[in-house]
């Protein structure tokens, strides 16, 4: 015999009450809805049963996140706006860069910040994110990023004279890895998944390229995620030598955040 203990036993009295409540509501909208004829009221009540109806299932995808926005890899950037893209919550970061908010099991953050490029981040399950924006570098940039509160003076201008500032291409604007470097490589052509020189070099059928990320040759770019490629670039000199016989279409290099 299965003994429960007088808690376990309360809990399901608990959601017992709850899912009869929820029935009992249902069936008075359905009844309602069918015994008044006026056109006015019926699109309401359809709309209250529908929204019962779906809640629960919309609540449980939601989940809370926590994370921490900064600049120049260390620095917390304060008072910048995070935005769900599917909920609609936003939250703001705190003096230590950190944030809350609900949102969608899969969502897309918007992370914005003025003087700073905005970026977005992908929610994959996580319950916590580091988010890293690249500060704009432009004559006003400085200004509305102290104004604004996110960055103060002293720690803006040490960053920048320090070498941090430095600013970093943005591919984000790429749907793909692959979009990216038809875009910015020119001498290569994209067919799909395959990048192939335009001056072949070998004498085989196959002029690929040799794919190397962050100095590891791998045969497959396509998880990377366009907002965090730092740099391509595409060698065909005497640097490929390095790469021997494999560097003989070229190498494109990808380096990433």
């Amino acid at each position: 015999m299965i003994i429960r203990s007088p808690g376990f036993i309360s809990r399901i009295k608990i959601v017992k009450i709850l899912h009869l409540f929820l029935s009992t509501i249902k069936i008075l909208i359905i009844f309602v809805v069918n015994i008044r004829n006026d056109m006015k009221i019926k699109p309401i009540l359809t709309a209250l049963l529908l929204i019962l109806v779906l809640n629960p299932a919309y609540s449980q995808d939601k989940i809370r996140i926590s994370g921490v926005v900064t600049s120049f890899k260390t620095i917390p950037l304060n008072n910048v706006l995070v935005v769900s893209s599917k909920t609609g919550e936003t939250a703001k970061t705190d003096s230590t860069g950190m944030f809350s908010l609900l949102c969608m099991k899969k969502d897309v953050l918007k992370v914005s910040a003025s003087g700073f490029i905005p970026r977005k981040q992908k929610v994959k399950g996580e319950s916590l994110y580091k988010i890293d924006l690249i500060y704009r570098g432009d004559p006003g940039s400085s200004n509305e990023a102290i104004s604004n509160g996110h960055i103060a003076e002293r720690v803006l201008k040490d960053a920048l004279t320090s070498g941090q500032g430095k600013r970093v291409k943005d591919y984000s604007k790429y749907k793909s890895v692959y979009e990216a470097i038809a875009g910015e490589i020119y001498n290569v052509r994209v067919q799909g998944n395959t990048i192939v020189n335009t001056k072949r070099k070998s004498f085989d059928m196959n002029p690929q390229v040799l794919l190397v990320v962050d100095d590891k040759i791998v045969s497959d770019i396509s998880f990377i995620d366009t907002e965090y490629i730092r740099s391509i670039e595409f060698i065909d000199d005497v640097g490929t030598t390095l790469y021997g016989s494999m560097g003989a279409n070229g190498v494109l290099k990808i380096y990433l955040k």
